[in-house]
């Protein structure tokens, strides 16, 4: 677990940890220089854990801050258990989480990531009525690919795995450490998981994905408002910029799988053809009518809706010359 800044939240949050069916064999949190009470609360609460419960309870404190992906990364390297859970620090674990995910690496070897669907819930715990993988919208292409077990062709153009669901194997470090920079620490886990092995998705809802004003990374579900500030962040993030970011993530994904699996000969092309996808769009010519005769062309080649965001990655290449 990671927190700064954890607030009124965190009590729950490990409470539902280690009430779990399944007690953890061991918590490592890493507190990234919290500016409240956050970090008092995790002494008291680990020395009391290690003592009335018998759990290994690591606390790390940071200064300055790490962020989040280095902050995750930290800690994970600090467990030595067999299966490794993400948490954060405002969500709530079903009491049957650790035990269900823990089954599914026991029923298949080859398994190296598992993730559950979630409810979503408002900062009272009140269900908003929606799931996680409903808010994902996933298309009827990505649901067809997770059907077939494709998932890296899934995690080429966007993630589906949120870290607060998930659990792994530790051997899946061999090919994660340390993690690329531009990607967090969950979609990277989970692109490594499909480079180079199975990846399961569960459709049961074992936690309770809090959504708040706090939120560093959350899913904009709920009010008009706060849809409206997600897409307007979307819509300020300048194109080139926005496509270079996404050329540097691919491109760091392809150096690790060349390290790591050199013979994933169809990953490898993968993601080739994901980089020429985005490395046309940034050559994109100025000029209106050269432009338009791009985006038609991508757009034929089925690259948009392979690789990018589809109709709305069109729209941003027509407006932004």
């Amino acid at each position: 677990m990671c927190t700064c800044n954890a607030g009124v939240f965190i009590h729950q949050q490990l409470e539902s940890i280690v009430n779990q069916t399944v007690v953890p064999d061991q918590i490592v949190i890493s507190d990234d220089r919290s500016d409240d009470d956050t970090w008092t609360v995790l002494q008291s609460w680990a020395a009391a854990t290690q003592a009335q419960r018998g759990i290994r309870v690591t606390l790390l404190r940071n200064d300055p801050r790490l962020g989040v992906t280095r902050n995750f990364e930290q800690a994970i390297r600090l467990l030595d258990t067999d299966i490794i859970f993400l948490a954060d620090q405002d969500d709530v674990w079903t009491p049957g989480k650790v035990g269900a995910l823990l089954e599914c690496f026991a029923a298949d070897p080859e398994l190296l990531l598992v993730h559950s669907d979630a409810e979503l819930i408002d900062e009272q715990g009140h269900d908003l009525g929606k799931s996680l993988f409903a808010a994902l919208r996933l298309s009827e292409r990505e649901q067809a690919l997770v059907r077939q077990g494709k998932f890296f062709e899934v995690y080429c153009r966007r993630n589906l795995v949120t870290g607060t669901t998930a659990a792994f194997r530790r051997q899946l470090l061999d090919v994660a450490l340390p993690f690329a920079e531009d990607w967090i620490h969950d979609e990277w886990l989970a692109a490594c998981a499909a480079s180079e092995g199975k990846v399961g998705m569960l459709a049961d809802k074992l936690t309770q994905y809090r959504q708040h004003r706090t939120n560093v990374i959350g899913i904009p579900v709920g009010t008009v408002s706060r849809l409206m500030s997600y897409a307007i962040r979307v819509a300020r993030t300048p194109r080139d910029e926005h496509l270079q970011y996404k050329l540097r993530r691919l491109q760091a994904l392809r150096s690790r799988l060349v390290a790591t699996n050199p013979a994933a000969v169809d990953k490898l092309a993968l993601v080739d053809e994901a980089i020429a996808h985005y490395a046309r769009r940034i050559a994109f010519g100025r000029s209106p009518v050269s432009r338009l005769a791009s985006i038609r062309h991508e757009y034929k080649a089925r690259g948009y809706h392979r690789f990018a965001d589809g109709f709305a990655g069109m729209v941003r290449d027509a407006i932004h010359l």
